[in-house]
């Protein structure tokens, strides 16, 4: 009974989706090692587990020359691998010198292939999801006020596309002081609810425009979802995967009129790294940036805060909530009379 319940605790340790990415990841390793070695280069079968570093190398040369995975994609394949070890008790083999400047040469390789750098992804601006807020307003048909509101939201909540696409009506709360969003998230545990507030506010936005958006979705939606639907689905709809939001990103940017700068590419995760940078755009201390957007660590926040993202009248709209707002009463030497 201990031995049941252990391995019941121990397959619950990892969300279904991360256990569904490292099995395709870990079979694909495997089938390298032991098929596509003697198939394809006529060299012997190699361990997948454990497995060398050189093993690793070898891998990481064939995905290069198969060019179907770049190399800002690698690192869930190398998470897999070492992940796979690391549950088994052995070294990790995919991690230390070699790999990383086997990594370089990935990318130098990779540009030489496609003969122009790859687009770098880099945060949504302010101006483009302002525009975006009002096409949603605007707009009579449900997908697009659909796809606009996942936009907005996102941005203004730092979503990242897997958490924005996994909300649930139930998540959701229209209290007095503004929208509520139970997160749900990786690193964020399942049993411990994490509500966040977004407070509706004059001073930044006096149209309230963020809340009347909110507001138009969850009015329409209303008639054909339950507490459990998707909050981002439609009537025949029951799930929705994460590159949706990407898709939905460049859908509403080319309606609004934006594309996104030669060398620069605009996804899913650029709505998280978007709202995080406008808010230091702003200067909203970076204690209320990582704390709204469930970031643990200065080096973890750091990776979504770009300084080419600068203040403007959109950012403020969207987060100058944030921002702490108070008048002090300058403190005399005596105090005043009364």
């Amino acid at each position: 009974m201990l031995g049941e319940r252990i391995s019941s605790l121990l397959s619950h340790g990892r969300r279904l989706s991360t256990k569904i990415s490292y099995d395709g990841k870990q079979r694909r390793f495997l089938t390298f090692c032991s098929e596509t070695l003697p198939d394809e280069y006529g060299l012997r079968p190699r361990s997948h587990m454990p497995a060398t570093e050189k093993t690793v190398l070898m891998y990481l040369a064939h995905l290069s020359r198969e060019g179907k995975v770049a190399e800002q994609s690698l690192q869930p394949y190398l998470s897999a691998v070492n992940q796979m070890h690391e549950d088994a008790g052995f070294p990790k083999p995919a991690c230390g010198h070699f790999i990383r400047l086997l990594r370089k040469g990935y990318v130098e390789l990779e540009a030489d292939d496609r003969g122009q750098p790859l687009a770098n992804r880099v945060p949504a601006p302010a101006e483009l999801m302002l525009d975006i807020l009002r096409l949603g307003l605007a707009t009579p048909d449900l997908h697009v006020l659909r796809m606009c509101t996942c936009l907005v939201l996102s941005f203004c909540w730092f979503n990242r596309a897997d958490s924005g696409v996994r909300l649930q009506r139930r998540h959701i709360s229209v209290t007095q002081l503004g929208i509520a969003i139970n997160i749900q998230g990786k690193t964020i545990a399942r049993n411990v609810s994490h509500t966040l507030l977004r407070k509706t506010d004059r001073r930044s936005d006096p149209d309230g425009l963020v809340d009347a958006l909110f507001h138009r979705w969850y009015t329409a939606s209303a008639d054909f979802q339950t507490d459990d639907s998707l909050f981002w689905s439609l009537r025949s709809e029951k799930t929705l995967e994460a590159p949706i939001v990407t898709k939905w990103l460049a859908k509403c940017a080319t309606l609004t009129g934006w594309t996104a700068p030669s060398g620069e590419k605009w996804t899913g995760h650029s709505l998280r790294s978007g709202g995080a940078s406008a808010c230091q755009a702003i200067d909203v201390p970076l204690f209320y940036i990582m704390s709204f957007g469930v970031w643990k660590s200065m080096e973890a926040v750091q990776r979504y805060l770009s300084a080419n993202i600068l203040p403007s009248d959109a950012a403020w709209l969207f987060f100058g909530w944030l921002r702490p707002s108070f008048s002090p009463s300058l403190v005399r030497s005596s105090p005043p009379t009364r």
